[in-house]
């Protein structure tokens, strides 16, 4: 039988004198194994989106006090975040095209080092030229999320792919979690230590892009272009299912402060404590349950309880205003990790909604219609608080999460329902 090992079999005779084959003598010519390449992406790409989400996190809640600060009017703080949020939307689905053509490693470095120019702005001035241009380099470059987690979908077994997208999702939260941390401990040496830290966190995701992650773009044709990803209904259904995920997501999880502070009276600081518990708590369903779910039922059955569940928790906080203290915080945490949890599935509902869908562009998608949804959602939050409270939140909630409902069960259809990859 042939050694998997050795081409040549176990023994490879060396040639004899006058270059006759027969000599005596063998030689034994090993060859290593393969080394699993999809195993040696995830690591690094983890430690990318920890990191990134941590500096991300850390500077962005001080840019409203840093401008306010300076006498700028609140519609000058708004179009800071409009013109990155507007410069994401654009360019996202035109950095999944290109790593689709020039592969996701050279397009993550130069995402990441859109972010280090961007927040190096920042330390150099915090005027609002500067911040807003900051702001405009940094929209225009964000695709280091989508090309983390479009190197993930470039594997081929599912199942890795299932349990690889949740965990960047917990990844980005820890992040999140830290950086306010971190803003919090950095905040008294000012503005430009914050933005400083945020620089060289970058800084060390673009090392960590050019020297520990593998390209992982199979050198196949490109894939389709965006304007024909978009005109497949499958598709079309995928992102409309984004957005409206998204949009539950910010508008719940953006309101959350100021609900923990109309319902429980809490003060800044334990509010802040709070939400960050239950964000953790998000996070560490997504590392350990939600894999299993989406490996024994898929990615539709999945979305559909994660929504049944959130439906459940949007009624439960209209209906307990000025109900008890753990009952308020306890339906909060339940809607919030049902909405956390909707990211990466809708995720991958998009990544695994038509076979010719690329990872590059599909994650583009992914990125562009979750910014509509991020943009839409904290509107329809603060706009159904500010009119009537919790109940009239968990009524927009409830609509929300029946809008997306209604999408996946338009979508059923969709074959997404494969068996994992053995």
């Amino acid at each position: 039988m042939r050694d998997e090992a050795y081409p040549g079999g176990p023994d490879e005779r060396l040639p004899g004198p006058l270059g006759w084959s027969g000599g005596r003598q063998t030689r034994r010519r090993y060859r290593s194994p393969p080394v699993s390449h999809e195993r040696a992406i995830l690591p690094p790409i983890l430690m990318i989106v920890f990191v990134d989400t941590l500096g991300y996190a850390a500077v962005v809640p001080l840019i409203p006090l840093v401008l306010s600060g300076q006498g700028a009017p609140l519609l000058a703080v708004g179009t800071v975040f409009a013109a990155f949020s507007l410069c994401q939307l654009l360019t996202a689905p035109l950095l999944g095209r290109l790593s689709d053509r020039v592969g996701r490693r050279p397009v993550l470095a130069f995402s990441l080092a859109g972010s280090v120019a961007g927040f190096a702005l920042l330390a150099i001035s915090s005027a609002f030229p500067v911040v807003l241009l900051s702001r405009i380099i940094d929209g225009c470059s964000a695709g280091n999320v989508a090309m983390c987690y479009a190197a993930v979908l470039d594997s081929d077994s599912e199942d890795k792919r299932r349990r690889a997208i949740p965990a960047l999702g917990a990844a980005a939260g820890a992040g999140i979690v830290a950086g306010l941390g971190l803003s919090a401990f950095l905040a008294g040496f000012g503005f430009r230590a914050v933005a400083l830290a945020a620089m060289l966190l970058s800084l060390l995701c673009l090392a960590l892009t050019l020297i520990a992650v593998p390209e992982t773009r199979r050198r196949t044709s490109p894939g389709l272009k965006i304007s024909a990803a978009l005109r497949i209904r499958e598709v079309q259904r995928a992102v409309v299912f984004v957005a409206l995920c998204a949009a539950l997501q910010a508008a719940f999880l953006l309101t959350l402060p100021v609900y923990f502070a109309s319902a429980l009276g809490l003060s800044v600081q334990a509010t802040t404590a709070l939400i960050a518990l239950i964000v953790l708590a998000a996070a560490a369903f997504q590392v350990v349950a939600l894999p299993r779910l989406l490996r024994r039922v898929g990615v539709a059955t999945t979305a559909g309880l994660v929504l049944a569940v959130a439906l459940c928790a949007a009624a439960f906080v209209e209906m307990i205003a000025g109900g008890a203290a753990a009952i308020v915080v306890l339906s909060a945490a339940v809607l919030t990790v049902a909405a956390a949890a909707l990211a990466p599935i809708s995720t991958l509902f998009l990544a695994e909604s038509h076979p010719d869908a690329s990872g590059g562009v599909a994650m583009g998608l992914n990125t562009s219609f979750a910014t509509i949804g991020q943009i839409v959602g904290p509107l329809i939050g603060y706009a159904a608080f500010a009119s009537g409270g919790s109940q009239v939140l968990g009524l927009s909630c409830v609509a929300l999460a029946l809008c997306c409902a209604v999408t996946l069960g338009m979508g059923r259809w969709l074959k997404i329902e494969r068996a994992p990859d053995r």
